[in-house]
């Protein structure tokens, strides 16, 4: 197949340009250029997310061919990280792929929103397909990284700040919001994948208005705890302590993953 290099979807990808993102951590302007998703700040050794845009990557069949696979690979979502580092490292790398997976859940509502609502539309389909996983993504590891920061981290910091300065419980808030769109996501959508044609529109809809409301919950929520409960744990534990949290996040972590190998 001959690809059309005048594919507007890859043309910000194939001829990148430099955007600067200021630092979360330390306000410095950091240049990233638009076929990239992370720089470190040259500041403060901070690593800086830009923004990642629904593209042509979350959908295309013929994404990688036309980009190319070193470039695919690295703007792709669901980038596998490692638990290494201190509690900071590993909620900052978790807290990326959870941005960059919001990618794709926004590649769902555009091709539900454009697609043709027939049951045999290739663009329906593949949104239906992308849908199925953004739901495997937020079943394991959203739910994942709550679970450790409710049963991990949470506990210790509440025991080291308490009173009413504690800003878990506002966090708590907000991790039983999302369950509960989440929740509600999956009901509509197994609606939605099962075929029937009667409101499929009416479902589509429903989970483009679902999906927008989970994604701007889940971009308040990490923007808080990158900006407000962060520092703080920074400030309130030594290296040991925080060594120590960062062993019980692994543990937790890989003692997850063996029971959902063993089932």
């Amino acid at each position: 197949m001959t690809l059309d290099k005048s594919c507007p979807g890859s043309r910000t990808i194939r001829n990148p340009i430099p955007e600067s993102i200021p630092c979360p951590n330390c306000g410095r302007e950091v240049e990233i250029w638009t076929d990239e998703l992370k720089a470190t700040c040259p500041n403060c050794k901070n690593k800086v997310l830009r923004e990642r845009q629904a593209s042509c990557i979350d959908w295309c069949p013929y994404a990688k061919e036309c980009v190319g696979p070193e470039v695919y690979e690295r703007l792709k979502p669901g980038l596998k990280e490692d638990l290494s580092g201190t509690p900071l490292d590993i909620l900052k790398r978790e807290h990326d792929r959870i941005l960059e997976n919001l990618g794709l859940l926004r590649g769902v509502s555009l091709c539900l929103k454009f697609g043709t609502l027939g049951t045999g539309s290739p663009l329906r389909d593949r949104g239906l397909n992308h849908l199925g996983k953004v739901k495997e993504f937020f079943d394991k590891d959203v739910r994942l990284h709550f679970r450790c920061e409710e049963e991990v981290l949470f506990p210790v910091f509440n025991k080291r700040l308490g009173g009413e300065r504690n800003p878990t419980r506002l966090l708590l808030r907000e991790h039983e919001e999302w369950k509960q769109w989440f929740q509600r996501l999956k009901e509509v959508a197994a609606k939605l994948e099962a075929g029937v044609t009667e409101n499929t529109e009416i479902l589509s809809a429903e989970v483009q208005e679902i999906n927008g409301r989970i994604e701007r919950l889940l971009r308040e929520h990490i923007k808080k705890e990158n900006e407000l409960l962060l520092p703080v744990v920074q400030s309130l534990f030594n290296e040991t302590e925080l060594e120590e949290i960062s062993q019980k996040w692994r543990l937790l972590t890989n003692e997850v993953i063996s029971e959902k190998k063993e089932a």
